[in-house]
């Protein structure tokens, strides 16, 4: 009995690791979704760079923007839909590393 309590918690430890918000869960999924803090339905999405590759590489496409949207909403976020915030467009409020993208963006209201 006491080697089940050990495996179990790692087991649980292990599944937190992967939550939608991690580098595990980038690296694996292809994207990670994080809450703005002190702002009301706008999220933070990064896009692993591979996975944006596959959709063409521009962040601003209509296919990035669909990949973001079918994502939240199959975490039940943004079941009304999501629209990237203005200062994506430009370019201004993108946040690039070596690794991905970060969009961020604002759920639509009904």
């Amino acid at each position: 009995m006491t080697v089940a309590r050990p495996a179990s918690l790692a087991a649980m430890l292990l599944l937190a690791s992967c939550a939608v918000s991690s580098n595990w869960y980038l690296m694996d999924s292809g994207y990670s979704i994080n809450p703005v803090i002190g702002e009301t339905d706008v999220y933070a999405v990064e896009v692993h760079i591979n996975q944006l590759k596959q959709l063409g590489g521009n962040p601003n496409s209509a296919e990035v923007r669909l990949f973001v949207a079918e994502r939240l909403k199959w975490h039940g976020i943004c079941p009304m839909g999501w629209q990237p915030l203005s200062c994506v467009g430009d370019g201004s409020c993108l946040q690039r590393t070596s690794r991905s993208v970060t969009i961020t963006g604002r759920c639509l209201e009904s």
